[in-house]
């Protein structure tokens, strides 16, 4: 397909939107008047979920479709989640079994005591969390901004993720699961054309790992 000077430009300021979110994430400061929990929510949604969609409307004038918010290939969508959920799951078999992950990965005290605080905080916080990351990585990077780079968009908003969370010193066992599914979830959006599919099933593996851990524990 022959590139138009409209497809440059779109590449070339999707980019820019994508490195400002990213840069801004990163040097940003927290104000020690605001809870840095509520500071890190407000600043998430803004950046992961809000941004991406007013820009695919408003600035794009594109159908949200273009980022991946349609049903896409169900087939395709529903094989490569049950294949990609089973493939971390086992993945986290083995690192339970040979690394001290199992020992490191923590619930918050209140979510491993109380069942009713378990199930809100799988069903709110992981869902939601699920979802920002999918919104912005799988439906900015992957589908709006890589479309035309194949396969290899799949492994360039994988190596953004995990560059974001070097960059931040944010590299623990408590990322593994989230840093297993990135290249998984980035197949199954990109197989699908759908984060419907990439966002149920990185939910699943996070609940069931939280499940495992959590009566291992």
């Amino acid at each position: 397909m022959t590139k138009t000077p409209f497809s440059y430009r779109r590449f070339i300021v999707t980019g820019l939107l994508v490195l400002f979110s990213l840069g801004f994430l990163y040097f940003s400061e927290q104000s020690d008047t605001v809870n840095p929990l509520f500071q890190t929510i407000v600043v998430s949604i803004a950046f992961f979920l809000v941004i991406p969609f007013l820009y695919s409307k408003m600035v794009l004038k594109e159908s949200l479709k273009n980022m991946g918010w349609q049903k896409g290939n169900v087939w395709l969508g529903m094989f490569t989640s049950i294949l990609s959920v089973a493939l971390a799951l086992g993945t986290v078999l083995l690192f339970t079994r040979f690394t001290s992950f199992a020992e490191h990965y923590r619930l918050p005290n209140i979510v491993e005591r109380e069942f009713i605080w378990f199930i809100l905080y799988e069903l709110v916080l992981v869902s939601f969390t699920a979802l920002l990351y999918e919104v912005f990585f799988r439906g900015l990077i992957e589908l709006l901004w890589l479309r035309d780079f194949g396969l290899w968009a799949i492994v360039i908003q994988t190596g953004i993720f995990v560059g974001l969370l070097f960059l931040s010193n944010d590299v623990s066992w408590q990322k593994l699961p989230i840093l297993l599914f990135s290249p998984l979830s980035g197949v199954i959006a990109y197989y699908s054309r759908s984060l419907w599919w990439s966002w149920g099933a990185s939910w699943l593996f996070f609940f069931l790992t939280d499940v495992f851990l959590l009566v291992r524990h």
